[in-house]
């Protein structure tokens, strides 16, 4: 996978007390993303996902303000590939005990695959409005070895066994539905549009109430969590993480991140389309940013008398927009970054070292294992 080291020039700003997190130490456990048995995730043969190979709680400060200490490569661990099952860009969440489950074309229904890329199942009540029932899913959590709640972009959220067996519904107190989920110490987190902006939803049982993250409401609010790591969220349009008290949710810290690339020279290029907590002890965005190779005039944006062209846009962001990951240890060191030609070429991260991508032609999912090497 041919890819960009992406150790521009750049800084840290605004690191509060959460630069004593690593103080005490990290300890490698995964809570987010571990087999059921507590053991560390698995490939589809079996064998356990590699650790890191850059040792960069230990690693001597580089000589850069902040070059990174590692390389970020991917390793595929298996395919989930089905003409009639994969949707383009669909929400994607690997079980404790090794299955994937993935939205699908067909109305009220997600399928199952094994830890080797089979399709198991389809399951799920079917289209329409009562309990269990939905059109499309667009996020999942697992919530204990044998729940996982379905959410569907509505209020409403579906509790179903890992086997397939509807459970209960129940609604979320806020206007706007919830279309991703991070799960914490055994309950829910997720993000939903409210009166005056976005609101954190924490889900506990068939209970949810108000957390304590907040976005504007011309963004898109993100949500990250892992027990090492804990509770963080960002707002798209600012390269700005803040970590959360848990249970209360109340903001504690903030890493401010300055890059010369985001949001960019005409301002409006840069963008956080996903954070990640792993089971490493860092946290991850991945960005979306504008091609330095760009032409100036490929961002004016069309009056609102003008037709959208959803492939022209589509074949714009292939060719002129830039995939930048990147990880950071709690106390705001830089880890890794990397810069992907392509939203096509980069990884999204699923939970712990497990990440996956799509095929070019949309009709599979490779699932991969984020792997950092020493520079």
């Amino acid at each position: 996978m041919k890819h960009r080291a992406g150790g521009m020039p750049s800084g840290l700003r605004g690191i509060g007390p959460v630069s004593r997190i690593l103080a005490v130490g990290l300890v490698i456990s995964v809570a987010v993303g571990c087999r059921a048995d507590g053991e560390p995730p698995a490939d589809a043969q079996g064998q356990p996902l590699a650790a890191e190979s850059c040792s960069w709680r230990t690693a001597p400060e580089p000589t850069g303000a902040d070059a990174p200490l590692c390389d970020i490569s991917f390793r595929e661990i298996t395919r989930l590939e089905d003409v009639d099952s994969i949707t383009p860009h669909p929400p994607i969440l690997a079980l404790r005990d090794g299955r994937y489950v993935t939205a699908t074309y067909s109305l009220g229904k997600v399928a199952l695959w094994s830890p080797d890329g089979a399709l198991l199942d389809v399951i799920g009540q079917g289209p329409g409005e009562g309990p269990g029932e939905f059109d499309y899913a667009a996020g999942f959590a697992q919530v204990a070895d044998n729940e996982l709640l379905f959410l569907t972009g509505l209020p409403v959220v579906h509790r179903y066994t890992t086997s397939g067996r509807f459970v209960r519904s129940f609604r979320l107190p806020t206007v706007g539905g919830a279309a991703a989920a991070v799960t914490y110490r055994g309950v829910a987190i997720t993000t939903a549009h409210n009166r005056g902006g976005q609101q954190g939803i924490l889900i506990r049982g068939d209970s949810a109430r108000t957390f304590g993250l907040r976005g504007r409401r011309e963004t898109e609010l993100l949500v990250a969590a892992a027990e090492d790591v804990g509770i963080w969220s960002a707002e798209s349009d600012r390269y700005v993480l803040r970590r959360h008290a848990f249970p209360s949710g109340s903001a504690v810290d903030s890493l401010v991140v300055a890059r010369d690339w985001f949001p960019g020279p005409r301002g409006n290029e840069g963008m956080v389309v996903r954070i990640h907590a792993d089971g490493l002890g860092l946290i991850w965005t991945v960005a979306s940013v504008a091609d330095p190779d760009a032409p100036s005039d490929n961002w004016t944006t069309t009056g609102l008398d003008e037709p959208v062209d959803i492939e022209e846009d589509r074949a714009k962001a292939v060719k002129f927009r830039d995939r930048v990951i990147e990880a950071f240890a709690p106390d705001g060191r830089l880890v890794a970054s990397a810069r992907f030609d392509s939203f096509g070429e980069a990884a999204k991260p699923i939970h712990g070292n497990v990440w996956f991508r799509q095929t070019e032609d949309l009709l599979a999912i490779v699932v991969l294992e984020v792997v950092l090497t020493g520079r």
